[in-house]
C-alpha cells in the first residue's frame, strides 16, 4: 500500500522530469534512439549501484553485531578490499546510498523520470507522439498564453 502511496506522489515530478529528459535528448544532433536511451542510464544507474552497496554494507554491520554478540568472529567485509583508494570510493558509494535511501524523495523521481523519458522516446521514435521542442532560455507560457501548440 505504501509503494502505491509513493508512486502516487512522486509520479507528478517524474513526469514532469522525465517529459524535460526525453525533449532534450530528442533535439541532440546525430543521435539514434539508442544513443538518447542509453544517455538516460548514468543518474538511475548511479543511483541504483550506492543504493545496492549501502544495502550490503549495512547487512554486513548488522552480522557482524550478531556474532559479536554470540561471541563469534564475523567474515570479512565484501566492501573491504585493502586498497586505499578502492576503499575511500565504495565508502563514498555507501555514504551516498545511505543518504538516498534515507532520502528517497530525491532518488525516485529521477529514476520513474528516466523510465518515463525512455517510454516517451519510443514512442516518438514509433510515431505514436510529437514530443515538442524544448523551450529556449528566457522563453516561457506568457508567449504561448492560451497553449495552443498542444502536445507532450
Amino acid at each position: 500500500m505504501a509503494a502505491v502511496f509513493t508512486l502516487l506522489f512522486f509520479l507528478p515530478l517524474a513526469f514532469i522530469y522525465g517529459r524535460h529528459r526525453a525533449r532534450v535528448l530528442r533535439v541532440r544532433p546525430g543521435t539514434s534512439l539508442a544513443g538518447r536511451l542509453a544517455a538516460l542510464l548514468p543518474m538511475p544507474a548511479l543511483l541504483a549501484v550506492c543504493a545496492a552497496i549501502a544495502v550490503i554494507g549495512e547487512r554486513e554491520d548488522r552480522v557482524a553485531e550478531q556474532a559479536a554478540l554470540v561471541g563469534r568472529q564475523s567474515e570479512p567485509s565484501m566492501l573491504s578490499t585493502g586498497f586505499g583508494v578502492a576503499d575511500a570510493a565504495l565508502r563514498l558509494a555507501r555514504w551516498l546510498g545511505e543518504l538516498e535511501l534515507v532520502l528517497f524523495m530525491v532518488a525516485i523521481p529521477f529514476i520513474l523520470g528516466a523510465l518515463i523519458a525512455a517510454l516517451l522516446l519510443v514512442l516518438e521514435a514509433q510515431g505514436r507522439i510529437a514530443l515538442l521542442m524544448p523551450p529556449a532560455d528566457g522563453d516561457d507560457a506568457a508567449q504561448d498564453p492560451a497553449g495552443k501548440e498542444g502536445g507532450t
